[in-house]
């Protein structure tokens, strides 16, 4: 059932057995397998069915250190939240991430791959990708001897958001009740326990819930903000006193470190662009290996070949139709005749579709190899409240202060002169020279970026309470019924996208929660 706290709001407090703030990425997916699990669950979005602004005004944050881009173009509210616009790249976590990290930045998330893996198939059939495996580049398996070749699931654009994909339940299962323009502003607390929280709408409209079991999915930066917002209003009283909450806050950096000079153009489209598959596209990627990160105290890491135009092209057009799709916008007029206007490259670009099944890139594109790396969750870097700016609702704003920092470029420049050097020694050398970037033009990338929307570390998991905030169930240390379901959770943001990993955490906290309540009297009563 979907409602609008806008439009109306209910006569009396609502009950459900789980209510979960967030209905993104994560939030859909946890709230639609609770109630598979006979939970009745209440879900809160601060958006409408739909954002129509690119930066949504609740989005509001108060800068400290350099522009973190990410707090306001890189967050979306609405049915889908951030899936509404991401790029759709799914692609596990490998053991290496979850070990002691290469930088002793951490001892292990304290979770292993086997925990996530049983939740993979669920998640593959609800995206509509194929099956199969991730890894592997056949003939050029070993090209660059430090890195893994991998291959990321992207799903069709139709299928990328989760308000489109889980719309049939949200509509209609009676056990979910769905309020939309509902921002909680109250997480509600007795002895150590959960007991309801208060929701309102920039209408003047409030919501009262009853509940017992709350899972805040509203991103890294709303689900801090939310746990920093109930420490404040329990006097400081809920975390330990050298709790992490808030800190560390860090982000995958990115920049082209090469333009590709090609030898072979036709070779390396076949092996750097994406191709059609069943159910979506596939690319490749090379990941840095566990044992190239050890030797030499490296973060994660990979390389991805891309290619860019200065011009608008009939490619960015099409790309923007599909992307209207993904979010259920009509498209724009702007990218339709971007089509038309290079109507002969369209013409190609759908026959390369369907004979050969891969993407043409525009015409006159340059290749350019990119690096994306993890950034050290440095503790300066840190969400906090601001004592001065307040949302519509009178709570303070996130106040967050970001930045790359000159390790952060090191560690960039090494893992950069690595794979130029692998590249030129190895089969990849007769498809394509590299031709270098500057490395003061890369280190203004990484400073002035303002990462990729990848943000992580404020309400880590970890064993203590003393240095973690959530456990490796991601409940809410020393509290009875409240989760973290956000990329918050991640120590550290690993070496791949991090959508497939928040998915699988979100479908085994479902489990978690629900084998939670079945085992309380409360439930048993029911």
């Amino acid at each position: 059932m979907l409602n609008s706290l806008n439009e109306t709001h209910p006569s009396g407090p609502v009950a459900a057995d789980v209510a979960v703030i967030g209905a993104g990425l994560a939030g859909i997916v946890l709230a639609n397998a609770l109630t598979r699990a006979g939970l009745s669950v209440l879900l809160l979005e601060s958006g409408g069915e739909r954002q129509i602004e690119e930066v949504h005004p609740l989005n509001a944050v108060e800068l400290t250190a350099q522009n973190y881009r990410g707090a306001t173009e890189g967050r979306f509210r609405g049915l889908g939240g951030t899936s509404t616009r991401w790029g759709g790249a799914l692609l596990p976590y490998l053991e290496s991430d979850f070990a002691p990290h290469s930088c002793g930045w951490h001892r292990g998330w304290g979770i292993e791959t086997a925990e996530l893996d049983p939740y993979l198939t669920s998640i593959e059939h609800d995206f509509g990708v194929c099956a199969g495996s991730y890894e592997g580049a056949g003939e050029l398996e070993s090209a660059l001897p430090s890195f893994l070749p991998r291959r990321p699931k992207w799903p069709k654009f139709q299928r990328r958001s989760t308000g489109t994909i889980y719309r049939q339940p949200i509509l209609n299962d009676p056990r979910l009740t769905v309020w939309m323009h509902a921002t909680v502003t109250e997480i509600r607390m007795a002895e150590g326990r959960v007991t309801g929280l208060k929701a309102q709408s920039t209408a003047g409209h409030a919501l009262e819930a009853e509940t017992t079991r709350v899972a805040i999915a509203a991103g890294a930066i709303e689900t801090t903000r939310l746990l920093l917002l109930l420490e404040r209003a329990q006097g400081g009283r809920v975390f330990a006193k050298t709790s992490p909450l808030g800190s560390g806050f860090h982000d995958h950096l990115s920049a082209p470190i090469a333009e590709l000079e090609l030898k072979d153009r036709a070779a390396v489209t076949r092996l750097f662009c994406f191709s059609f598959v069943p159910g979506g596209m596939r690319n490749l990627r090379y990941e840095l290996g566990r044992n190239a990160r050890m030797a030499a105290a490296l973060p994660a890491a990979f390389l991805h070949v891309a290619f860019t135009r200065q011009d608008q092209s009939g490619f960015d057009g099409l790309r923007g139709v599909y992307r209207a799709i993904q979010r259920g916008a009509r498209p724009a007029l702007a990218d339709i005749t971007a089509i038309v206007a290079d109507l002969p490259w369209f013409l190609r670009a759908a026959w390369w579709r369907f004979a050969k099944r891969r993407v043409l890139p525009p015409g006159g594109a340059r290749f350019e190899l990119h690096l994306v790396t993890e950034q050290k969750p440095d503790p300066r870097n840190r969400i906090t409240l601001s004592p001065t700016k307040a949302d519509v609702f009178g709570q303070p704003l996130a106040r967050i202060h970001w930045q790359a920092h000159e390790d952060d470029c090191r560690l960039f420049s090494q893992i950069a002169e690595l794979a130029l050097s692998q590249w030129a020694a190895g089969p990849l050398a007769r498809l394509a020279a590299l031709k270098a970037r500057d490395r003061e033009a890369i280190r203004h990338d990484l400073v002035e970026g303002g990462g990729i929307y990848h943000p992580a570390g404020t309400t880590r998991m970890g064993a203590r309470a003393a240095d973690s905030v959530v456990d490796t169930q991601l409940r809410v240390h020393d509290l009875d019924g409240l989760w973290a379901v956000a990329t918050s959770v991640f120590p550290t943001v690993g070496g791949t996208s991090p959508s497939l990993g928040l998915l699988q955490l979100a479908l085994r906290a479902a489990d978690d929660i629900a084998e939670w309540k079945r085992s309380s009297a409360g439930y048993a009563a029911d």
